[in-house]
């Protein structure tokens, strides 16, 4: 954010990820001097924080071979992002997208919870949770899919299931 509004010399903003604050945030970025030296204010907001609040999106368009194929929300179990690329999973079948877990966070429904840097799992796909040999959380959903849990992440699955 700092180094774009350098750059471009104008206030810039933008949604980002959540390395900083274990959330997505809303970022607003204005040039400005200290001391005559060129600097950034930068302003952090609640990522519900947007000038247009997107849509929770209804249906998501996936490429499995080459065919594409609109599939309903509530029915993907779970959504991975795996070298660079983000997958979703529907009755055993992986479909590919072109949107990032960021911007999915931001606009699936509030029964999709984000539970690792790389997956976004569908509460009401879950059978149960547990500790594995290392103590580690994993969940496991109705299809027998394992999936972990990271540390930043339990919190929001403990609130979502109040557990």
């Amino acid at each position: 954010m700092r180094t774009k509004c350098y750059r471009l010399k104008k206030k810039t903003d933008a949604i980002l990820d959540n390395s900083l604050f274990d959330t997505p945030y809303y970022g607003i970025g204005y040039p400005i001097f200290i001391q005559n030296k060129p600097a950034a204010l930068v302003i952090v907001l609640p990522s519900s924080f947007t000038t247009k609040r997107a849509e929770p999106y209804q249906f998501l368009t996936g490429k499995q071979e080459e065919e594409w194929n609109p599939v309903a929300i509530n029915k993907i179990s779970h959504i991975e992002s795996l070298q660079k690329k983000t997958w979703f999973y529907v009755e055993g079948d992986q479909y590919k997208t072109s949107i990032t877990l960021k911007e999915l966070q931001l606009r699936l429904p509030s029964y999709f919870i984000r539970i690792h840097r790389s997956y976004i799992v569908n509460i009401y796909f879950i059978k149960k949770m547990a500790r594995d040999l290392t103590s580690n959380f994993i969940v496991t959903l109705i299809d027998g899919s394992e999936l972990p849990v990271s540390q930043s992440y339990l919190n929001d699955l403990r609130n979502a299931l109040e557990f």
